[in-house]
């Protein structure tokens, strides 16, 4: 980004965490080594918070069938900065900025194709879904994917999430904003897997600790450096000595995956379209993303709410099961019929395995 861009901030979004707040220091080099070359910096993670037991418990009876109603979508809220997209050309109007996918829930008639800016839907995949569609073939997934609920500064709010296969059988995966934005991490968090409707089937698993990449933690996030770092990891506490993936079993993360066609699933907020309360999906293509991040793409209307949903590679319908190489994180303004998840990458890759090993 130009120093001198213009920038200007989304209401309510705090100043930037500290690069110190989550990167390792290296030492100085001595003066006689100072011709060869440095070793790269393993990236590092971020520890949001960690919670004990009365608190996962308080955390759990938070939320009450009526909080749980009210919860609105703690989507990311992208500033509008004259250097994320390209500029438009002479005469024309510019490209809008990345939003809040609270109303990235368009009108469309059914079987109605959405074109990508020339790339036909027809193209995305053999049997493309692009309008958000009620899963009803169970499988597995009807059972990992849930809904995260949490508090920040005093509001009630909600993501979704995904059990993933980890060392300790307790790590939901969701977005990053999902777990902090603006330098506060969110509170009294609970994933509810399996949600249908006003059933728990599967019960509240309250988040013992959570984790984030250390670029969403430390950069602007309402940029695309922010933006591509997009993840982040509850660990949640046990059940009548249970873990969560020995309950609900759990979904493998793939990291730095091609692009490949991907199975959508979250559960949008309230809408004429959604009840808000049961599992979503669509399916397509994913394609890479030419307005400024380096995040996938692909056609699909899953609005607020969506947020933190898997993005499933490989999966079949016939059982649920797929592996997660992304998680839903934003839409453009001026396009609310493509979602775009960061590339698990590095970074990623680290914050998971620091959730994976911390103690459930």
């Amino acid at each position: 980004m130009p120093e001198n861009a213009p920038r200007r901030r989304t209401a309510g979004l705090a100043a930037p965490l500290s690069l110190a707040a989550g990167l390792a220091l290296l030492p100085v080099a001595p003066a006689a080594a100072a011709a060869a070359p440095a070793a790269a910096a393993a990236p590092s993670a971020s520890l949001l918070s960690t919670t004990g037991q009365a608190g996962q418990e308080a955390a759990a009876e938070y939320w009450t069938p009526e909080r749980m109603a009210a919860a609105r979508p703690a989507d990311v809220a992208p500033a509008a900065t004259a250097d994320l997209l390209p500029q438009a050309p002479a005469g024309g109007s510019a490209q809008a900025a990345p939003r809040p996918l609270a109303d990235a829930t368009p009108a469309l008639t059914a079987g109605e194709a959405v074109p990508r800016r020339g790339r036909p839907v027809a193209q995305a995949a053999a049997t493309p879904v692009t309008r958000a569609t009620a899963w009803t073939a169970g499988g597995a997934v009807t059972q990992r994917v849930g809904r995260l609920y949490f508090t920040r500064a005093g509001e009630d709010f909600v993501c979704s999430g995904t059990s993933v296969r980890a060392a300790n059988e307790s790590v939901v995966m969701t977005a990053g904003h999902c777990v902090t934005s603006g330098g506060r991490p969110s509170e009294n968090v609970v994933f509810v897997p399996g949600l249908r409707g006003g059933a728990e089937p599967f019960g509240r698993w309250p988040a013992r600790s959570t984790f984030t990449t250390a670029s969403w933690a430390s950069r602007e996030q309402s940029t695309p450096p922010g933006l591509n770092f997009d993840v982040g990891f509850a660990v949640v506490g046990t059940r009548a000595g249970r873990t969560l993936a020995a309950t609900v079993g759990a979904h493998p993360v793939g990291f730095d995956a091609p692009l490949d066609g991907v199975t959508v699933f979250g559960y949008p907020a309230a809408s004429s379209t959604s009840d808000g309360r049961t599992l979503q999906f669509c399916r397509g293509l994913r394609f890479a993303d030419l307005r400024g991040s380096t995040d996938g793409a692909t056609n699909c209307t899953l609005g607020g709410g969506a947020s933190g949903g898997p993005w499933l590679s490989g999966f079949d319908p016939a059982t649920g099961e797929g592996t997660v190489t992304s998680v839903t994180s934003f839409a453009y303004e001026d396009d609310a019929t493509v979602l775009y998840g960061p590339r698990l990458g590095a970074e990623a890759r680290t914050a998971f395995d620091e959730a994976a090993a911390a103690r459930p």
